[in-house]
């Protein structure tokens, strides 16, 4: 249960608004032991419940580990001959007290926190192998000695609240103090009270969150929906292996200009092997790829040229409104500012227009008939000069519209948002959508589109499985705490709906930002699960703080962690309730590498 030839002692508790408590471990000072002690450690401390027949120890968990020598201090001020041969002293003790502590002057000092649990032993039931853990009952003693948890028992407590053998959940990382100790999330309370993903540039959030996904994808017992809004189109390369391997995904790209002309060319004359390499290259060359994978960007083509061998990149197109349907999206530009006199006839005028063109499509015809009652509008009504200038601006519009075209697609290339909401509510097998866009206004428009209509369609039929997932990425360009334009005010609305209403019909949502401070702050409180890494600005700390409650002293050990290290807080999903433990996720590049090792010899290039 305990580390051997490992004991420290409680020296302070005071209490703390974030925490209830902040207490201070001391351990002798060994090089054996610096090395052991790290933040997320667990120690037992002998608590006020425990009598002569139980022990009762409170679990604590370390969040702050410094070694301190009394000769030096805390403050290096001083006379500096003193100052630093106390230093050089210092350094030999550092080195000369390897496995055994002889020098008094020598400690490790350790922050912890409560985690509100406690062991409890009774020597004298003989059937009980294994120690009981409960809810505390009261304050650890100080004075008393501090253990530090064995490999074994630091598990069992990090996932307390999990039935591994009955639960369906996945295994999300390892403790970063221990690689022994592997920790899990609940599947269901991970997507339907959601997560975020929260950390500075350089943090790896795209990393975290492609390694998330597809342990849902991999490890899940039950059907689980992802749907990822990629801003910056970056998931094709850290999804790659689940998007060529996976039978349910797939990558929806919002109108032809997302793509480049080569992709078309090849979808519409899929038996020219020319015309299906260069799609490969081209669309892996418009692909943001992490730095790591750039240097071999060749060795990825094999896999990008199955993407397209398998069907695997669709095409969504807005149909093209009608006449009557475009004059009716622009009525505001034509009946702007002061038109005079004038303002009834022009008001006429459009909704006249509106009205018999309202089932007709552009053409040549259209546009020649449109222009010909503009110019007879002002033969008779006499306009001012801004109603001209409208008309004449209304006219550039359709002109501009009418010359769009839609570009011819292949029918099995083709998705519908009836198609993608059949396939979210279809619970057989697991499915991956990545929806990306050359226009971020479309992308949210789009992810609104999306989320109102699979809410509706399981609100109005009671569904309430498989479970689905909205994930944005750059969160705050979708769910800003200030919404400037339509199609951000349209993709806040959706996100709102899901966090608050979409549980009970087994729809969550994930956000993945590092810009904070322009979230939504609403938003911001919705999830119940918190992957955080380093924060440097005091006012993101502040704000995630509030939304979750974590103490400056959890938050300082973000600033040591490296490059896949996590702070996990949840209230559901994890097995350790509201108290956040230091985490080691794998890396998703590498695991990209080993999946071109694997495909080499398959696919022929």
């Amino acid at each position: 249960m305990f580390v051997s030839n490992l004991t420290g002692l409680l020296m302070k508790v005071e209490e703390d608004s974030f925490t209830r408590y902040r207490f201070e471990v001391w351990f002798d000072y060994t090089r054996y032991a610096i090395n052991i002690l790290a933040e997320g450690s667990m120690v037992a401390v002998p608590n006020f419940a425990g009598n002569d027949v139980e022990v009762h120890y409170s679990i604590l968990e370390i969040t702050g580990v410094l070694p301190i020598h009394y000769a030096l201090g805390t403050d290096s001020s001083g006379y500096p001959g003193f100052v630093v041969e106390a230093a050089r002293n210092a350094g030999q003790d550092w080195m000369t007290q390897d496995n055994d502590s002889t020098e008094d002057t020598t400690k490790i000092r350790c922050i912890a926190v409560p985690t509100n649990l406690e062991i409890v032993e009774n020597p004298l039931i003989s059937n009980v192998t294994t120690p009981q853990i409960q809810e505390e009952s009261n304050l650890p003693m100080v004075g008393h000695s501090a253990r530090l948890l064995d490999t074994a028992m630091t598990e069992r407590v990090a996932n307390l609240s999990l039935d591994l053998e009955r639960d369906n959940v996945i295994q999300i990382g390892t403790l970063v103090r221990d690689p022994e100790v592997q920790t899990y999330l609940s599947v269901e309370d991970l997507i339907k009270v959601h997560f975020g993903i929260f950390g500075f540039t350089g943090a790896g959030k795209s990393n975290l969150l492609s390694t998330l996904i597809r342990k849902l994808m991999t490890e899940s017992q039950d059907p689980v929906k992802i749907i990822i809004f990629d801003l910056m189109s970056e998931y094709t390369a850290l999804l790659l292996d689940l998007l060529v391997e996976m039978d349910g995904a797939r990558i929806i790209n919002l109108g032809t200009q997302t793509v480049p002309e080569s992709v078309l060319r090849h979808l519409n004359d899929r038996r020219n092997p020319s015309l299906l390499e260069q799609a490969a290259q081209d669309f892996l060359r418009s692909t943001v790829l992490p730095k790591s994978l750039k240097r071999c960007q060749d060795d990825l083509l094999p896999a990008f040229r199955e993407l397209f061998v398998r069907w695997k990149v669709w095409m969504w197109q807005a149909r093209q409104k009608t006449v009557g349907e475009f004059i009716e999206s622009i009525r505001g530009d034509v009946l702007k500012g002061n038109l005079g006199n004038c303002k009834a006839d022009v008001v006429k005028f459009v909704n006249t227009l509106a009205k018999e063109y309202a089932q007709k499509d552009f053409n040549e015809q259209t546009s020649g008939e449109i222009e010909k009652k503009i110019e007879d509008l002002g033969n008779i009504a006499k306009l001012s000069t801004t109603a001209s200038n409208n008309l004449m601006n209304f006219q550039r519009q359709l002109e501009i519209e009418a010359s769009k075209t839609q570009d011819a697609i292949p029918q099995k290339a083709i998705v519908t948002i009836p198609k993608i909401i059949e396939k979210l509510n279809d619970a057989n097998g697991h499915s991956l959508l990545i929806i990306q866009s050359h226009n971020p206004d479309e992308l949210r428009e789009f992810a609104s589109a999306i989320g109102n209509f699979t809410y509706e369609s399981r609100r109005r039929s009671g569904q309430i499985t498989p479970l689905a997932s909205f994930v944005f990425d750059e969160a705050d360009e979708f769910i800003p705490g200030q919404a400037s334009g339509d199609s951000y005010k349209a993709s806040k609305a959706v996100a709102m709906t899901l966090a608050r209403r979409g549980r009970k019909f087994g729809l969550g949502i994930g956000i993945a930002t590092q810009r904070i401070a322009h979230l939504d702050a609403n938003t911001l409180a919705q999830p119940h699960t918190y992957f955080i890494s380093k924060l440097p600005r005091q006012y993101d700390r502040q704000t995630i703080a509030s939304a979750f409650g974590i103490s400056e002293d959890m938050f300082r050990q973000t600033f040591k962690f490296k490059k896949g290290d996590w702070l996990l807080a949840s209230y559901d999903a994890a097995g350790l309730e509201a108290i956040p433990i230091p985490i080691h996720t794998e890396n998703a590049e590498e695991r990209i590498f080993q999946f071109l090792d694997r495909i080499s010899e398959t696919y022929v290039g």
